[in-house]
């Protein structure tokens, strides 16, 4: 009886790592951080900064004081943040299918805006740069690679958080 609980319980741990990895689970590491445009990297925000990211399963809260931005990489001056998003443990990004889709620019004609691999950084990661609203949530889906699932996260800005305005001059 000790053994067959033990490969009942072997193959339920199993088959659930295998779930998570074809549904892409929530094992994407998700960082917040601030982007230069000048060298294009990504540097994660320190602990103790004015404005942090909460997250519940696929579910993305911008808190504190987010900081007004110059236009970086397109995106209009305004409250823009940079988010980096690692793949799970074990997965190799790339080919045709890998892809991302935003909601954060004009948008294409079904709502969305894709991009192909190319938009994965070299290491497998994706930084995205967004512009937030408390009034608009945006949102971004990722397809790692054939095999895995796409997600899809949403991003809100809390009720209680503040976005700062352009400087007076």
């Amino acid at each position: 009886m000790k053994i067959v609980k033990a490969f009942a319980i072997a193959l339920l741990v199993g088959l659930s790592a295998i779930g998570l990895m074809a549904c892409g689970g929530t094992a994407e590491k998700v960082t917040l951080g601030t982007y230069n445009s000048e060298d294009s990297t990504f540097t994660p925000l320190a602990s103790g900064a004015e404005y942090s990211l909460t997250q519940n399963g696929y579910n993305l809260v911008l808190k504190g004081t987010v900081p007004y931005s110059e236009s970086v990489e397109g995106i209009e001056a305004g409250n823009i943040i940079a988010i980096k998003f690692t793949p799970p443990t074990g997965i190799t990004v790339g080919g045709e299918e890998a892809y991302v889709k935003s909601t954060n620019r004009e948008l294409g004609e079904d709502g969305w805006n894709e991009y192909g691999e190319e938009a994965f950084e070299t290491d497998g990661s994706l930084v995205w740069l967004t512009s937030v609203s408390k009034e608009k949530n945006v949102q971004i889906k990722i397809k790692w690679n054939a095999t895995t699932a796409e997600v899809t996260y949403t991003l809100t800005v809390d009720s209680t958080a503040t976005l700062q305005g352009a400087p007076t001059v």
